[in-house]
């Protein structure tokens, strides 16, 4: 009596859930890859930068930018 019952109570719980996706990890992982790169990756080469002239020097002596609130033309 419990076999028949064990069977059918996995039967009943197969048809009720959908079956996940074999590569529901992998494409987890590629996302939160792809996101991370992207938020992260543009500001790379300015730090690169920054850090590059600071070891120079050259961030002394490079020029302070002008702030201009309404360009005047």
């Amino acid at each position: 009596m419990a076999i028949p019952h064990i069977f059918v109570h996995g039967i009943r719980r197969y048809s009720h859930h959908a079956p996940q996706d074999p590569h529901f990890r992998l494409k987890v992982v590629g996302m939160t890859g792809y996101l991370a790169g992207a938020f992260a990756l543009p500001f790379v080469p300015p730090l690169l930068e920054t850090r590059r002239s600071r070891r120079d020097g050259t961030d002394i002596t490079r020029p302070p930018p002008n702030f201009i609130p309404c360009p005047k033309y």
